[in-house]
């Protein structure tokens, strides 16, 4: 009778396991799927023997996500994955598969810089960088340009890159409103640039919108 018991346990700690692992696989699938549509696309990009490794995806202003990490060494945006003018990097062992978005035409798009620089500058107009130096997440937008911060790097950008003749008007509010300083050259730390009106207080992690005329 314990014989039959146990039996019976195993067996449903065995059917268990299996439905477990179907719904998890049921369940990458859904979102692999999900990443697919009509101006979607999956691209599978490998670093092999630790080196960086680059996949194109035509277009490098495409919204890039990573959707399933294939290695066992962890694929982290900005240190072992990014995306710029020449398409997807992978570096140190990372392995994964990335949801491309086809570019809309509209508003700016980011790169992940992973520390290089702007392959896509435009002749006259200026990228914005998270971080100093020119350095982290970035855009850049041509002259004639109006628009407030994208989602997720809202008071996040640290320098500003200038190319060209531009003038770069930004606003500590979105809309266009609030504090506004203007600059016709570059600035590789805005934490040297005072908002007037504001003692000790910088541009640094501030802006939220801006015009390019």
């Amino acid at each position: 009778m314990k014989v039959t018991v146990l039996l019976a346990a195993l067996l449903a700690f065995s059917f268990g396991l299996s439905n477990s692992a179907a719904g998890a696989g049921a369940h990458s699938e859904a979102a692999l799927a999900s990443a697919q549509g009509p101006n979607q696309n999956l691209v599978t990009c490998e670093s092999n023997n630790g080196k960086r490794n680059f996949c194109p995806i035509g277009d490098p202003r495409q919204s890039v996500q990573m959707v399933r990490q294939m290695s066992n060494t962890a694929c982290v945006q900005g240190q072992t994955w990014g995306n710029d003018n020449r398409g997807i990097w992978v570096d140190r062992g990372c392995r994964a598969q990335f949801s491309v978005v086809a570019y809309g035409g509209s508003g700016p798009t980011w790169w992940n810089s992973g520390g290089g620089r702007p392959g896509n500058k435009p002749h006259d107009g200026a990228c914005f960088f998270t971080s100093a130096n020119y350095t982290g997440n970035y855009f850049c937008q041509s002259r004639g340009t109006t628009l407030n911060v994208p989602q997720g790097f809202n008071d996040a950008i640290s320098s500003i890159q200038v190319y060209g003749r531009v003038n770069v008007t930004i606003y500590n509010d979105a809309d266009f409103r609030g504090f506004s300083a203007v600059t016709r050259q570059s600035i590789p730390d805005l934490r040297a640039w005072q908002v007037q009106g504001y003692n000790n207080k910088s541009w640094n992690n501030r802006i939220s919108s801006m015009r390019l005329n």
